[in-house]
């Protein structure tokens, strides 16, 4: 129809008889609208091509800030976990009987009594590579603190000078595998033992029971990062602490 409408408008209009020029009219009119009809569908098939393209891209979008987002707030809920792992240990102290207060003349010698290990889990080497540990603990603390004038290791005691001794009840290894899997305090690792300051008199003028654990390494619980030699030091220094509170009239617990 449209290739015949171009032969007729090749003719002048004016030219045409009533009949040809209806048909004309008629031709021009179904071509315009055939014409609009695909540009409109074109159009839409454009615009529902674009919205497709734009909805994929979107969705790959969003399905990267989301595991980016997922990714950011995992490794913000697993710091305070990280935390606890890296911190390493934590300590706790009991007193067992309100003892008495510290003398009222200050001492300045510190005696490092009978220090056992009584858990029969532990073999004798071992107990003498801990014993060692836990009185460096103690020393070392105390020569950077400067409490006491001197420390000694012995059994006589000067007038005013104190003496330290006590027992470690339990040495225990915990699980590794409950570090690693579990965490949060399961299977750790720690060391525990009773403790006394006595005068020069014999006197226990204070008992409190010392422990220090460890919680696990990297993560939730992790690979194990500290030894017992290294717990063992840690549990001379809680100790050490102790008895300085105690000296200054401070809670020890």
């Amino acid at each position: 129809m449209c290739s015949s409408l171009n032969k007729i408008l090749g003719t002048d209009p004016f030219t045409l008889e009533p009949p040809r020029l209806a048909v004309a009219v008629w031709g021009l009119t179904s071509c315009f609208r055939r014409g609009s009809t695909f540009y409109v569908r074109r159009q839409q098939s454009i615009t529902v091509f674009q919205t497709n393209m734009l909805m994929k891209i979107s969705s790959i979008l969003s399905l990267a800030s989301l595991c980016r987002m997922s990714f950011c707030w995992l490794a913000l809920a697993l710091l305070p976990i990280l935390g606890v792992g890296c911190a390493g240990t934590l300590q706790e102290v009991t007193t067992l009987s309100p003892g008495q207060p510290p003398p009222a003349e200050r001492p300045n010698v510190l005696i490092l009594g009978q220090v056992l290990i009584t858990d029969d889990h532990i073999s004798a080497a071992k107990k003498e590579v801990y014993l060692l540990k836990f009185q460096k603990g103690v020393e070392d603390w105390f020569a950077k603190t400067n409490t006491f004038n001197t420390v000694l290791t012995g059994t006589n005691v000067p007038p005013h000078g104190i003496i330290l001794s006590g027992t470690i009840t339990e040495v225990n290894m915990g699980s590794a595998a409950r570090r690693f899997w579990v965490g949060m305090g399961s299977g750790r690792k720690y060391i525990r033992g009773e403790f006394k300051i006595k005068d020069a008199a014999g006197q226990r003028l204070t008992w409190f029971i010392a422990q220090r654990s460890y919680l696990g390494g990297v993560g939730a619980g992790g690979i194990t990062m500290i030894s017992m030699d290294e717990l063992t030091l840690r549990l001379g220094t809680t100790v050490a602490e102790t008895v300085s509170k105690w000296l200054h009239g401070q809670p020890v617990e």
